[in-house]
């Protein structure tokens, strides 16, 4: 066999010899290969993480109703550039979360005012005006009667503003759609909707109408008091509108039956220390002032009412009193004579009351003071005797006690040589019963 044949018989082996020898190499390139991409997470995961993005949330909308059994919360969820829009459902047990991908970084929602919430955003606004009428009333009531002014409020809201409010952002703390609130977290909330809404005010307008009878004064008071509120901003547009009316006469005949009522008062006070309540009747009565050239061009006065001060005091009360009460009554109230106010004593005497009228304590009282000036006049205790004296004058009914009292008093200012004060009260005595023999003979022998 030649050469060539040992070649050509040999060619299929040699060929399977040379495949068999590439297998193995082709099989471990592989093999290392794959090596190396398993190396690649290995190492990744040995370096730092990277820390994952915060997701903010924003409540764009939150409506309850049924106390938070049916409720709707319309949440936004950012975390980077990426925006999720997340919208629960509540009716009764039964819940849903629907979420749905923002794409757009323009992306807005707007979410329209139900009829319900409106319906409540529409009461919420009107308490407000209504409570801050209430506030102004209070502030005004401490200078003015209250039946002598009127106060309106109407507000001008940012109708936007006012959404805003409404669709205000709810902390998610807590649950966003059952949310329960009570006690101190109730007036908290309610505080917070109160600013809330305050921020959401274009413009108050106050408007102020005032009783004819008050003077300029009270009403240039006004125009400065109101505006030196919290809640009022002149740079916002807030007014003060200053108007005059004729009221009606609500309690009584007079034009000023709240100033009446506070002089009467006074005057009761001035009176009780000095005459028993049962001796004394206060009349008080304000007119205008009538108006003439003098008065048209003179500067606001103190006011543009007069008050006529009437004192009806029963015949048994002292001269004295009325002396003293011509001074004392001006200084006790506004008095101003030149304003044309006047101050009236009338003396009467009071019909006797019954006895159905008098307490037992009355009784038992007076009885207890008769014998103790009776005591102080037998054993010398004078000054005691003028005090038990004048005790008794104030808790006496009857015009015979009081006669009696009053006699015994001027024997106990004799006996202590007050013989200016013991001719007062015999004088006196003399008055309420001319036919006392007794007391003629003590003037007599006292001249």
């Amino acid at each position: 066999m030649s050469s060539k044949d040992i070649l050509s018989v040999m060619k299929p082996y040699i060929n399977y010899r040379t495949s068999l020898s590439f297998l193995p190499k082709f099989i471990i390139g592989l093999m290392f290969l794959s090596a190396l991409s398993g190396c690649t997470p290995t190492e990744e995961s040995v370096g730092p993480a990277i820390e994952e993005l915060p997701v903010k949330k924003k409540v764009l909308f939150n409506q309850q109703t049924g106390g938070g059994k049916n409720s709707v919360a319309v949440i936004e969820e950012t975390q980077g550039n990426k925006r999720l829009l997340r919208i629960v459902l509540q009716r009764g047990d039964l819940k849903s979360n629907l979420i749905h991908p923002i794409d757009s970084p323009n992306f807005v929602i707007a979410v329209p005012l139900q009829d319900a919430t409106s319906k409540n955003l529409t009461l919420k606004t009107a308490a407000f005006e209504q409570s801050l009428k209430l506030n102004i009333d209070k502030l005004m009531a401490r200078y003015l009667s209250p039946e002598r002014f009127n106060v309106s409020v109407i507000i001008d809201w940012d109708k936007k503003l006012l959404q805003e409010v409404q669709l205000k952002n709810l902390p998610l703390d807590s649950d966003a759609v059952n949310e329960e609130v009570d006690g101190d977290s109730a007036i908290s909330e309610s505080a917070k909707r109160n600013h809330e809404l305050k921020e959401a005010l274009k413009s108050v307008q106050v408007s102020v109408l005032l009783d004819n009878t008050l003077p300029e004064t009270q009403e240039q008071f006004v125009k400065k008091l109101i505006p030196a509120q919290e809640f009022f901003t002149a740079d916002r547009g807030d007014t003060v509108l200053v108007e005059r009316t004729s009221f009606p006469k609500p309690f009584s005949d007079s034009i000023a039956p709240y100033e009446e009522q506070i002089v009467r008062r006074k005057l009761t006070e001035l009176l009780l220390n000095y005459v028993a309540k049962t001796d004394f009747v206060v009349n008080v009565k304000f007119s205008l002032i009538e108006k003439n050239a003098e008065t048209e061009n003179a500067p606001p006065s103190a006011s543009n009412i007069k008050m006529a001060i009437n004192l009806l005091l029963d015949d048994t009360v002292l001269p004295s009193v009325d002396t003293f009460l011509k001074e004392a009554v001006p200084l006790a109230v506004n008095f101003d004579s030149k304003r044309g106010d006047s101050l009236a004593i009338i003396r009467k005497i009071f019909p006797e009351r019954s006895e159905d009228s008098i307490s037992p304590e009355q009784r038992t009282a007076l009885k207890d003071y008769r014998v103790k000036i009776l005591e102080a006049f037998q054993t010398g205790d004078y000054v005691s005797g003028l005090e038990w004296a004048e005790k008794g004058l104030k808790v006496a009914v009857k015009r015979s006690d009081k006669i009696f009292i009053l006699k015994m008093k001027g024997s106990l200012h004799f006996l202590l040589e007050e013989k200016d004060e013991a001719l007062e009260m015999w004088e006196h005595v003399q008055r309420l019963d001319p036919k006392d023999e007794e007391v003629r003979q003590m003037l007599n022998n006292l001249e």
